[in-house]
């Protein structure tokens, strides 16, 4: 678990790169990846497989709703970014190396003014040699 300075680090330069902003949500309460979304976390797997795309670095930032408490949702991100993290590497072969997984909780809400909202359980996917 990155500290809170490093997970501000990582939002900063993550936040002057391009976002790759897939449709990975995950069900309340879980970090296994919903069926509604395992095409997405395919396709990407795909495109993180391109041979001119070897040795970049990649943020794969989980994020939570509002609901639940901060060190519950903190947890619950990071094994988010981590299930998408574990998947790559398994079933696409991209190295470890290059996926930097970090975990927001409920600090980062893709949609602040509905707090609760399904569209805040996700994972955004960065490249930071873009």
């Amino acid at each position: 678990s990155l500290s809170l300075g490093e997970r501000e680090q990582i939002a900063e330069l993550a936040a002057a790169k391009p976002k790759i902003d897939l449709d990975i949500q995950f069900d309340y309460n879980s970090a296994e990846i919903s069926q509604a979304s395992l095409s997405a976390v395919q396709e990407l797997g795909k495109a993180l497989s391109n041979p001119a795309l070897k040795g970049s670095t990649f943020v794969v930032a989980g994020h939570t709703d509002a609901i639940g408490g901060e060190a519950f949702n903190q947890d619950l991100s990071e094994r988010r970014a981590d299930t998408i993290k574990r998947y790559l590497t398994d079933k696409y072969g991209i190295a470890g190396a290059d996926l930097l997984t970090v975990g927001y909780g409920k600090t980062k809400l893709k949609d602040p003014s509905a707090p609760t909202s399904p569209v805040n359980r996700r994972v955004q996917v960065v490249n930071l040699n873009s």
